[in-house]
């Protein structure tokens, strides 16, 4: 299983999302049992494999390094928040909330600003260095539900939830806190970042349902079109054109989250007039977490064979 897992880029994660999708699309209740079972394979664990990956990262991130990993992708993610949020005022000033072909605005925003830095993780360890495999702190912290919040508050005001950001922050820094005060410890909780990838994979996985990509249709395929045209695209330029890299990070960063189909459903309560939208917005998004991890992968697997390996 191993093996066919390392002939997909990203497979450490995509092959175990994959299978737990098809579980629960088809047999939903097959793990509610309670339990350790339950909480392993349901995807009720998400939270904590996710923290608990957010720590590892830090625990292999050596204050020397901060630097690189800001000068590289502080960049790389500074552009993106900047092209995403043009992308998302422009949208609803030319198209309004219905938006445009079935594609509502809330959709438009919350697929365009979505990066999965689980999958981010996987391509860096297959692809990238340890710079790389280091941003997966800064990239999870600016992958949280505040920024589609943030882009649509400068069109209709929204309270922020700023704990979201928080949450990722605290195991952060007791990871590098831990990595940087005892080497020794930290090198063996690194250790075991290869099976809780393959975890928060299965956990991810758990909360797809894959009939309801079917239910997006057109505008589902529309969004992953302008999801690389106008989020993958200029963002791929300026990391060809500013940093002089291959412009493989910038495509790493490019898939959707399967967290946030949920996004739509946290804004409605503070913005009523979005409850028409949430259900096509999920629906848009599981499609674009599909879509994405099958395309993303694939070109920078491309791309990594024009030139020298690395990102």
């Amino acid at each position: 299983m191993l093996k066919l897992m390392k002939k997909f880029p990203g497979g450490t994660l995509l092959i175990p999302m994959l299978i737990s999708s098809i579980i629960g699309t088809f047999f939903p209740k097959l793990f509610l049992i309670g339990g350790p079972t339950e909480a392993l394979f349901s995807g009720q664990g998400l939270n904590f494999i996710l923290g608990s990956i957010v720590m590892l990262s830090g625990c292999s991130l050596n204050l020397s390094s901060i630097v690189q990993v800001f000068k590289r992708y502080g960049i790389i993610l500074s552009a993106r928040l900047l092209f995403n949020t043009i992308a998302g005022i422009l949208f609803v000033k030319l198209f309004g909330l219905d938006g445009v072909l079935g594609l509502s605005a809330i959709a438009f925003i919350v697929a365009i600003t979505s990066m999965n830095p689980s999958l981010f993780l996987a391509l860096s360890q297959d692809y990238g260095d340890e710079v790389d495999q280091n941003a997966f702190g800064l990239l999870a912290a600016v992958s949280t539900p505040i920024v589609p919040m943030f882009i649509y508050g400068l069109i209709s005001p929204t309270p922020l939830d700023y704990m979201s950001l928080v949450s990722i922050v605290i195991p952060l820094i007791i990871g590098i806190a831990i990595g940087n005060l005892d080497k020794e410890l930290g090198a063996f909780l690194t250790s075991g970042m290869g099976l809780i990838i393959i975890l928060l994979g299965w956990s991810v996985g758990a909360k797809i349902n894959l009939l309801d990509a079917t239910k997006a249709g057109l505008p589902g395929i529309l969004m992953v079109i302008l999801y690389y045209l106008l989020a993958v695209l200029p963002v791929f330029v300026v990391e060809r054109t500013v940093l002089k890299r291959k412009g493989i990070s910038s495509i790493a960063i490019s898939t959707m989250a399967g967290l946030s189909a949920s996004v739509p459903l946290m804004m409605i309560e503070n913005n009523p007039e979005l409850i028409p939208y949430s259900g096509e917005a999920a629906a848009v998004v599981t499609l674009g977490v599909i879509g994405t991890a099958i395309i993303s992968p694939m070109l920078i697997n491309w791309l990594d064979k024009q030139t020298t390996k690395g990102f």
